[in-house]
């Protein structure tokens, strides 16, 4: 290993190396992006900018900045849209989420600026940087972790890139000036905490976990001054808050369920390790468990001995890292918490995916400060060779979930555009009237257009008549209460970024497409999967009606419309 760690540490290749993570991802991100709104992106982006523009005075500007979604404010993103819109004077969901993704950059940069200054006990972020280079080498598995194809849901949904993702880069960067114990960094840092209290409800946190910075450099003044001051922000932060949602339910579940909330917990935590998503969630979870564990005794151990010492901690790194590694904890721990009563997989899920990177990336950069130079040169190339494995596989499992993704809002867009339903609500309620209502507001103030074509121009011919009855391979044809299913066996199918098959279901006043997916192997045989397709159309977005099944297959230079001679029956 010392002769791989000589060959890392050489800084033409080490810089190479920690630039080709962020490169790839960015060529992925550009590949498979779109600009299409999804659900409550409607409220905190179009709506909210109306709102905002149609606002008679400074009190109701501020209102519409604030006004809660959900359980949380989201000031920082409504700033980015309200900024976007300024320079641009339209709105484009792609650009947001590529904003959004360039936190990653920031967060990345901070951290190795922290890990120069960690060999140095009276260093801050103003001061020379002891590590020097060797921070390089201990940056190496980070933007692997960080610049992944895991958290692709998150990836591309403008509102998750700058809500939870922002969240995260606001609070790190908080935490970078405030370690430093200079009266000009506290107030920057004061300001930064106020903005992250507005910009997410998890945003409170950032109070408490600074607080513990504060204790352990025994710095007493600014420790009162964040007290009061974070008070006052939370106290801000729920006045006229009208949404309730339920969290006493959440202790509740705890309660009665502690194992599975532990078991949920060090899941999420060790969810890096989520290699295969295309399984069930019971065989994911095993190895996330055990990394999750492994990641939690051994951080656990540290945060213990370094909030326990009893001098005063004058490393601006440890400090650095312990408020980033406490805030990251309670919001893994708050998942565990609110949301497995719901459905225990949301341990797994992708939009929340970037906390647990965000953690191993802490631990990855503070192990290293830890290890004696000796024992870096040892090990320090397998830590690498083990996260560049997990990311080349994870990239080669993930990457196609993100194009089944996109192909998804890609029909649900057409359904949106022809039927006036599909990113948002039921058929004949109230959100599927408020979010076409607010479609048809973006088109007509120019804002914004659905894509146009939204799959391919060839979608047009659904509209028409459907063509004569043609063989298809056999369908089978499920109608449950909720969904119509129809399943295929064809061991030739295949999803690509220009290869798709969708499912049309036509009446003589609706078309309704939906993306036949891969069908998902049993179990834990991930080698396995059953060929053919599966396609779930939701009976909730149709209109009442008999419709023809038929299939739109599209291929990159051309496309193939085959309509069945079989009908189901929507009421």
């Amino acid at each position: 290993m010392s002769r791989l760690y000589r060959l890392l540490a050489l800084r033409p290749l080490t810089l190479a190396l920690l630039l080709l993570p962020i490169g790839a991802f960015f060529v992925y991100f550009f590949a498979l992006r779109y600009n299409i709104p999804w659900f409550d992106e409607y409220e905190n982006i179009p709506y909210f900018l109306d709102r905002f523009l149609n606002a008679n005075s400074f009190t109701e500007r501020m209102a519409a900045l604030l006004r809660p979604n959900n359980e949380h404010r989201v000031l920082y993103a409504r700033l980015v849209v309200l900024a976007q819109y300024v320079l641009t004077g339209g709105l484009n969901f792609g650009g947001l989420m590529l904003w959004g993704n360039l936190g990653l950059v920031l967060i990345f940069w901070l951290l190795y600026n922290a890990l120069r200054r960690a060999n140095d006990p009276s260093a801050d972020a103003l001061t020379p940087r002891p590590l020097g280079n060797k921070a390089l080498i201990g940056m190496l598995p980070v933007p692997l972790l960080l610049f992944t194809a895991q958290n692709y849901l998150l990836t591309f949904t403008a509102i998750y890139t700058l809500q939870y993702l922002a969240i995260i880069v606001l609070v790190v960067l908080t935490f970078f000036v405030l370690a430093t114990d200079r009266p000009l960094n506290f107030g920057l840092a004061l300001a930064l905490g106020l903005l992250s209290t507005f910009s997410m409800g998890n945003g409170l946190l950032l109070w408490p976990a600074g607080a513990v910075m504060l204790l352990v450099q025994r710095r007493w003044v600014p420790l009162a001054v964040w007290v009061v001051v974070g008070g006052v922000g939370g106290y801000l932060y729920f006045l006229g808050y009208p949404v309730q949602q339920g969290n006493a339910n959440g202790f509740a579940y705890v309660l009665e369920h502690p194992g599975q909330t532990l078991a949920g917990f060090l899941i999420f935590a060790g969810s890096v390790f989520d290699l295969f998503p295309i399984l069930t969630i019971e065989p994911r979870s095993y190895l996330p468990f055990v990394m999750g564990l492994v990641l939690i005794a051994g951080l656990g151990y540290w945060l213990l001995k370094t909030v326990f010492r009893l001098s005063k901690n004058t490393s601006y790194f440890d400090v650095f890292v312990l408020g980033c590694a406490l805030f990251v904890l309670a919001n893994i721990g708050l998942i565990a918490v609110f949301r497995i009563r719901f459905y225990f997989g949301m341990v797994l899920h992708s939009s929340y995916r970037t906390y647990s990177l965000v953690l191993w990336s802490l631990a990855v950069v503070l192990l290293f400060s830890q290890l004696h130079e000796s024992l870096r040169v040892r090990f320090w190339p397998g830590i690498w060779m083990l996260f560049l494995g997990v990311s080349i596989l994870t990239y080669g499992t993930y990457v196609p979930e993100a194009i089944e993704r996109r192909k998804h809002m890609q029909a649900m867009t057409f359904n949106q555009r022809y039927d006036d339903i599909g990113l948002g609500g039921t058929r004949n309620t109230y959100l599927a009237r408020y979010i076409s209502k607010l479609t048809k507001l973006m088109h007509d103030r120019r804002w914004y257009d659905l894509p146009d074509p939204t799959i391919t121009p060839d979608e047009k011919r659904l509209l028409g008549p459907a063509d004569r009855p043609v063989p298809t391979e056999p369908l089978q044809v499920i109608q449950r209460p909720d969904y119509i299913v129809v399943n295929n066996y064809d061991a030739n199918y295949e999803i690509g970024i220009n290869m798709a098959t969708y499912l049309v279901l036509k009446s003589d006043k609706h078309t309704y497409l939906v993306l036949a997916a891969r069908i998902r192997p049993q179990e834990y045989r991930f080698w396995r999967v059953l060929p053919g397709f599966t396609a779930a159309m939701p009976r909730d977005i149709m209109q009442p009606g008999r419709y023809r099944i038929g299939l739109f297959r599209t291929y990159l230079d051309h496309t193939q419309t085959q309509f069945t001679d079989r009908f189901v029956d929507v009421s």
